[in-house]
């Protein structure tokens, strides 16, 4: 029996290899790492059994490597940009028109809201805010555009570029079938500062921030069912 030659040859073709490095720090997180790894580093070589010394060595290794064991058990991946969304979904026993007429008047909002503390509009689209969700005594102030703006049904808006709450948000006025009440659908998404850190921190403070918005929600629905507002 004869095998001929060409039956033997592999037929040529493109192969890859996808190899997962494990890499979940960013660039600009990792080259803080290493400068805080060397620095620390240099004070604790007279003594390399103190802390300091394993960890300037951990944070030399997160930086060269872009592998940080906490971010992995946390299930972090700190090398893209991640938007935390915050939703809510709330019931206005009043007709969608009356509702949104209340929310685009903006100076209506503090007295609706605990934690404004004041609202300033500097033209039809921009206002200026302050607000004291965190911390009564260390205000956060940022400016927001709306950018969307759809009478009845929708507003959306976020915050102009430097704010010190960068942001964007949006509310859905869906009215019910009978026109008597209101489903407010309300979005808001922001971007964690300081990479995998801020994405960590972010799943701290979000259950946090969900509760302040539903408390301010029903605020806010206690006052517009309760009296005829003033646009």
């Amino acid at each position: 029996m004869i095998v001929h030659d060409d039956t033997l040859k592999l037929r040529s073709g493109k192969f890859s290899i996808h190899r997962d490095t494990g890499r979940n720090v960013g660039y600009s997180e990792r080259l803080v790492s290493v400068f805080l790894g060397g620095l620390l580093l240099s004070k604790g070589l007279m003594n390399p059994l103190k802390p300091r010394f394993w960890y300037g060595a951990y944070l030399t290794y997160r930086g060269f490597t872009g592998r940080c064991l906490i971010y992995n058990q946390l299930d972090i991946d700190a090398k893209k940009a991640h938007a935390v969304n915050i939703r809510g979904e709330f019931v206005i026993d009043k007709p969608a028109r009356e509702v949104y007429n209340y929310w685009r008047n903006l100076n209506n909002i503090p007295a609706s809201i605990n934690h404004l503390l004041d609202v300033e509009m500097l033209d039809e689209n921009i206002s200026k805010w302050k607000s004291s969700a965190l911390c009564r005594f260390i205000p956060i102030n940022w400016e927001a555009e709306i950018v969307k703006d759809e009478p009845g049904r929708l507003i959306g808006w976020r915050a102009v570029r430097g704010s010190m709450l960068p942001h964007v948000g949006r509310v859905d006025f869906e009215e019910s079938a009978n026109g008597l009440s209101t489903k407010l659908n309300i979005l808001l998404s922001y971007r964690p500062p300081v990479g995998g850190l801020g994405i960590g921190l972010s799943r701290i403070l979000n259950p946090m921030f969900e509760q302040i918005l539903r408390t301010e929600i029903n605020t806010f629905k206690h006052v517009i069912e309760s009296k005829v507002p003033a646009y």
